[in-house]
């Protein structure tokens, strides 16, 4: 694989990053209260209040509650999937038989690298939740990319989620885009993918970690496309936008190597 690519594959984080973020944002105004909360406590390091605040307000019997979904984000984030799953099967165990809990199961086996599994597990949340078709398979062509296979069926995959996302979802797409362009060395449209991708997020909080894997990813393609001094400039920028995130140490590492060339 590409040197340079792991800034976008770093763990199962873009695959499901905006994926949240933008489910996040369509919760109640209530909601997005707690969420700021917690995400306050994160930043100023309180991460046992930051867990803490989200178990107490959670609904643990429904994985589509925005405070469960940032928690197991959070610990899948961290590499702490063992907390992730044990959260996901509760909720299953109450009850929870919806298409998005195989989902967060799906994305806890990718990112343990049990990908049959986490395929598996997608196409179940598929037919359980149809609505769910086009993220899910975004994710599977994510999974493909990432192995380095099937990259034809993950092409047609993506074409499918690009036609049926709107506004700022359609950034993930981008991203995986991006990815696939890489490893068929088509750096040019890379870059141009990426850069959309960044575009289409919005500047908040829940986002900065992709927004920084999609100028990361920029950032590389300038670096194969012979020219350093584009690859430092947008890999400054990233550094910029990801900040102090706590659990982006791998990435930030990578930016910094970008930044220097």
């Amino acid at each position: 694989m590409m040197k340079h690519l792991p800034i976008i594959l770093a763990g199962a984080a873009l695959l499901f990053c905006v994926f949240f973020a933008t489910r996040l944002l369509k919760t109640s105004f209530w909601k997005r209260r707690q969420l700021r909360k917690a995400s306050l406590m994160a930043a100023r390091g309180n991460i046992t209040g930051m867990t803490g605040y989200l178990r107490a307000n959670m609904d643990r019997g429904r994985v589509s509650c925005p405070l469960t979904n940032a928690l197991v984000y959070f610990y899948i984030r961290s590499g702490d999937l063992d907390s992730a799953e044990r959260i996901v099967t509760d909720a299953i165990g109450r009850g929870d038989s919806s298409g998005g809990a195989l989902a967060q199961l799906a994305y806890i086996a990718q990112g343990r690298n049990e990908w049959e599994n986490a395929e598996k597990l997608y196409r179940k949340a598929m037919e359980a939740e149809p609505s769910l078709a086009p993220t899910l398979g975004m994710n599977i062509a994510g999974s493909l990319i990432q192995r380095n296979s099937r990259l034809d069926e993950a092409e047609d995959l993506l074409n499918r989620a690009l036609e049926a996302e709107n506004g700022p979802s359609r950034s993930s797409v981008h991203l995986n885009f991006a990815m696939l362009d890489s490893l068929r060395g088509n750096h040019s449209q890379s870059k141009v993918h990426a850069l959309t991708a960044y575009e289409l997020m919005q500047d908040l909080e829940i986002t900065r970690l992709g927004r920084a894997q999609a100028l990361g990813l920029a950032a590389g393609a300038s670096r194969r496309m012979k020219d350093p001094g584009e690859a430092a400039r947008l890999s400054q920028k990233a550094l910029k936008v990801l900040g102090d995130l706590s659990g982006a140490e791998r990435l930030r590492t990578e930016l910094q190597e970008l930044a220097g060339s």
